[in-house]
Order: structure tokens, then C-alpha cells, then sequence
């Protein structure tokens, strides 16, 4: 069996390695330092499974992917990645439809999923998508009214709890940038007949930010456990950098 691991970050392409090797001790496993060398590796060694970065220097991992499934169309390619982003995952589905891709696992410095994953691609022959993934593939096959990076990203922030004022900071921003941008999602989310018959029916009790946060929730634009995931890290974040209180209001 072949591997080429594609990874530009030195600990980690090692880490990767290492997992490999553990669960496929007489595995040939080469490596590469970005998507330009991934590339001309995967056309001279044809490895039966890859591992790629998504972001990286020369090529990203995505585009690497792409000119290596336009020779290989069935080649084995799990995308190892800390990015999650509606970007990425946009970019990867036009290349290659959601059911077809093998993988796609966060990285986790906790919870360690990478063997999983290989193990789940390689032996079961079952794709791995990393459920914060698939909920970013549920949002974007959402045709009412989905959400663009940057709404998300103040949608995640709202439902975290975070304050204008820690939104603004963290997103370099002003104040009154996160008040437009609440306001727009809320135009986008809770307008029209259908907000007018919730609001009848009692949803005027909710503020702009809880009622963005409801819309969303209801819809599955956003996955409660990505946020749930997302706000212990937020939280050590701004204890770190800002003195701020976490409110729903």
C-alpha cells in the first residue's frame, strides 16, 4: 500500500506519518511539504491513499486535488484540515460532489480523530466527513437565504453569547459594524409574511439577537454543536486578550 501524506507544517506531516505507519505497518509512505511537490509526487509514485492539507504555500491542497482527479478520478484523498470555513468546503464541492468526497477531518489538538478517519476511508471504505463539515454542506445546500462567511462567522459569534463589543474586537471591526451586520442577518433571516405570522404567534418577546439565533437554529443554518464546540475556545480566547461579559442581550 502507498500513502502520501501533504502536509506543509513539519510536527504535524510527522504526526500524520506516524498514525499511518501505526495502522499500516508495511505501508510506503512518502511525503510532501505543499501542493506543488503533493502534486508531482501523487503523478510519479500514484499512491493508493493521500492525506492533504487544505491550506498550504505554491498550491493549495484543494487545487492539488483537483488536478489529481482529473487523471484519477477514484484516487483516495482525505482533506486534514483546521480550516472549516463555508469557502473551503464551497470550493471543494465544485470540483467534487459532497458524496464522493473520501474525507474531511478537522484538525483537533483534544480529540484526535486522524486514525479514525484513515481507518474509515482505508479498511471500511466509508467516507469520513467531520460533522462540523456536514454542516457546513447542509448550509450551503440551503437555497433560502444562506449564509456567506462573514454572516456565519457574526451568526457563531451572536449565538456564542459574545458581546458587540467582543464581536468587534475580534473581527477587527467597529461597533457599529457588528450592529449593521445584526441587522442585515436579521433582514435576511426573520422577514417577510413568515416572520409577521411568528411574530403574531408570539415571537415579538425575542430580541435581534436571539430571534437571528432562533431563525438560524430552525432553518440548520448553524449546528449547535459547532457552536458549543467553538464557544469554550472563544470564551479562553477573550479572557486572554479583553475583560468582557458574556451576555445573551
Amino acid at each position: 500500500m502507498k500513502v502520501l501524506v501533504v502536509e506543509d507544517v513539519p510536527a504535524l506531516r510527522a504526526h500524520a506519518v506516524e498514525v499511518v505507519k501505526r495502522l499500516f505497518p508495511k505501508a510506503d509512505v512518502a511525503e510532501a511539504t505543499n501542493g506543488a511537490e503533493g502534486l508531482e509526487c501523487a503523478q510519479s509514485t500514484s499512491p493508493d491513499f493521500i492525506i492533504m492539507d487544505v491550506s498550504m504555500p505554491e498550491m493549495s491542497g484543494i487545487k492539488a486535488a483537483q488536478k489529481i482527479w482529473q487523471v484519477s478520478p477514484q484516487r483516495k484523498i482525505l482533506f486534514w484540515s483546521q480550516y472549516h470555513r463555508e469557502a473551503y468546503v464551497r470550493e471543494l464541492g465544485k470540483i467534487v460532489p459532497d458524496e464522493a468526497i473520501h474525507g474531511y477531518l478537522l484538525k483537533s489538538e483534544g480529540d484526535d480523530k486522524l486514525e479514525e478517519a484513515i481507518n474509515a476511508v482505508c479498511n471500511e471504505d466509508n467516507p469520513y466527513i467531520d460533522p462540523i463539515v456536514r454542516g457546513v454542506q447542509a448550509r450551503l445546500k440551503c437555497k433560502d437565504n444562506s449564509l456567506t462567511d462573514v454572516e456565519f462567522e457574526t451568526l457563531v459569534d451572536i449565538a456564542t453569547g459574545l458581546t458587540d463589543k467582543a464581536i468587534a474586537a475580534r473581527r477587527h471591526i467597529s461597533v457599529r459594524g457588528v450592529q449593521n451586520r445584526l441587522s442585515m442577518l436579521l433582514d435576511k433571516l426573520v422577514k417577510g409574511e413568515d416572520a409577521h405570522l411568528r411574530e403574531s404567534a408570539g415571537m415579538e418577546i425575542f430580541n435581534p439577537r436571539t430571534r437571528v439565533v432562533f431563525e438560524a437554529l430552525r432553518r440548520g443554518l448553524v449546528d449547535p454543536d459547532e457552536v458549543q464546540q467553538l464557544e469554550s475556545d472563544l470564551t479562553e480566547w477573550f479572557d486572554e486578550e479583553f475583560d468582557y461579559q458574556r451576555t445573551t442581550k
